[in-house]
């Protein structure tokens, strides 16, 4: 039975992170990318507090490719350390159909 990630990213602006999106998709790694308007973003950097504002994009993709999901984020992200997290997805409180769409789309 396959598992599922929801994978977490932060982006400068919304054509970079679009940018990434079609590269994943392309590639089937994903089955979906959404990006969120942007946010504001408050964090600790080179010892000072920093506030930036980013754009979310959340993928959605099964735990066998979040590996391969992860190095082509890295690979297209402008960041030096950007922001990608993969949390896992409660298969049985989640609608099966939809995942059986991200497993379809994502061999």
């Amino acid at each position: 039975m396959d598992t599922y990630v929801l994978m977490y990213t932060t982006w400068p602006d919304s054509d970079q992170a679009r940018s990434c999106a079609q590269i994943l998709l392309e590639q089937k790694l994903i089955a979906c990318a959404n990006i969120l308007p942007r946010g504001e973003s408050l964090y600790r950097w080179n010892d000072e507090v920093t506030r930036d504002e980013e754009f979310i994009m959340l993928l959605k993709t099964r735990k066998a490719r979040s590996t391969d999901v992860r190095d082509a984020v890295l690979a297209c992200h402008p960041y030096d350390t950007p922001c990608v997290l993969s949390l896992a997805i409660e298969a049985g409180s989640s609608a099966p159909d939809f995942l059986t769409w991200i497993a379809q789309e994502t061999f």
